[in-house]
């Protein structure tokens, strides 16, 4: 086989237009112009938003009477508890609270809608508190969710692949 033939690892292609992207005048990077304004926008937003939950935690931090220097400490923990729970009780319950969305049930009716799967009102609040359940209930909360037993295994547990839920 010729080798002139084969594709090479490396090309450029001369004609694609890219634009220059700078962050408070340094060069980050270049995009294509199609996508830089959305880019820039989202980035722009994100900043924005950082500094009124620096501001908040500021504000909140003098009215108690606290130490000002840990405004940083308190934006990470809320930063934290804001994220969408990968592993634990809080994830399943982020999925039960999905699910719920996704059959357009109130929560009286999602709670019937559980109860006939084997997991009762008191064992659904229980989830939602954040409180360890049993192995008991992961056959009823793998037919409510729609998962295997084991990714359901996986994401109360905190297996690496159960992180795309």
């Amino acid at each position: 086989m010729s080798l002139r033939n084969e594709p090479l690892d490396w090309q450029f292609e001369s004609n694609d237009p890219y634009i220059p992207v700078y962050h408070q005048g340094d060069l980050v990077g270049f995009f294509k112009p199609e996508y830089a304004s959305e880019i820039i926008k989202f980035l722009n937003e994100q900043e924005v938003l950082k500094k009124a939950l620096k501001m908040a935690c500021t504000d909140l931090i003098k009215k108690m009477g606290g130490d000002t220097n840990k405004v940083n400490y308190l934006m990470g923990k809320y930063i934290i508890t804001s994220e969408r729970p990968k592993h634990g009780t809080r994830a399943i319950a982020v999925l039960l609270q999905d699910r719920q969305k996704e059959l357009d049930l109130s929560n009286q009716e999602f709670a019937k809608f559980c109860d006939t799967f084997k997991l009762s009102p008191t064992e659904l609040n229980n989830i939602y508190a954040g409180e360890a359940f049993d192995d008991s209930l992961l056959a009823p909360l793998s037919r409510i969710l729609g998962m295997t037993k084991e990714r359901l295994l996986g994401v109360r547990d905190g297996c690496e692949e159960s992180s795309n839920i």
